[in-house]
């Protein structure tokens, strides 16, 4: 009742393998995860698919506004309420199978030609933050970063976790070892449901109460054995 009665809403972008679109059918790990919340909580709330930019821009706008799948940075820490944790979200530089390059450090990745990277969010603003000036922005989209970084367009890539990148070299039937993930990680963060501030705190507390309760019963492990296979 508090939630229909506060216009709770669950928002969501298309970030494989978390949340993601296939078919036309809303899937993932983090989808899973909150649904089976929402059914315990016996809640009427569907979770609704925006664009990456603008999910962000309703977090910050619209109350009552929920969101999955977000890294907790100390950047985010006080800008919303949060619930989870549901994962590591460490985002690594990738290269291609077969190249030479030796990517042991920032400086080293600062070298290379070109680094493929999305259009917009927290990797690119990230990277610019750290001075990388090789950048080719132009992807909207995760597997379109990867695609180019195997068709040699570019000589290093990073967008996603290894979990991320995993499913979608799943997806373009290409094997584990098309791409190596280097030692260097230029974000690390705890994935979580990130939530608008004017949530109340005991909404909140609920949730996250619901949530410990699945880590407790092995559902929350079951899904996490389900896509990391």
């Amino acid at each position: 009742m508090w939630a229909e009665e506060k216009k709770l809403s669950v928002i969501t972008e298309d970030w494989a393998p978390y949340n993601y679109l296939e078919d036309g059918v809303l899937k993932g790990f983090s989808v899973e995860v909150v649904q089976h919340i929402i059914d315990r909580l016996n809640l009427k709330i569907s979770i609704e698919v925006y664009p990456s930019m603008r999910t962000t821009l309703m977090l910050g706008s619209v109350p009552g506004t929920m969101m999955i799948t977000m890294l907790r940075t100390p950047e985010r820490e006080t800008k919303y309420k949060w619930i989870g944790p549901l994962g590591d979200g460490h985002i690594y530089f990738y290269k291609k199978g077969d190249s030479p390059l030796e990517i042991a450090s920032l400086d080293d990745a600062r070298k290379v030609k070109l680094i493929g990277c999305r259009h917009a969010g927290l990797v690119l603003n990230t990277l610019k933050s750290a001075g990388f000036a090789n950048l080719d922005p132009t992807s909207t989209d995760g597997e379109s970063v990867y695609k180019k970084l195997l068709l040699g367009r570019c000589d290093l890539a990073i967008s996603d976790t290894p979990l991320g990148v995993k499913h979608i070299l799943k997806k373009l039937n290409m094997p584990a070892s098309a791409l190596v993930q280097t030692p260097v990680k230029l974000v690390g963060a705890p994935l979580y449901i990130a939530c608008s501030t004017d949530i109340a705190d005991q909404d909140i507390a609920l949730w996250q109460k619901t949530l410990d309760g699945l880590k407790a019963s092995g559902v929350f492990a079951a899904l996490q054995k389900k896509y990391s296979e």
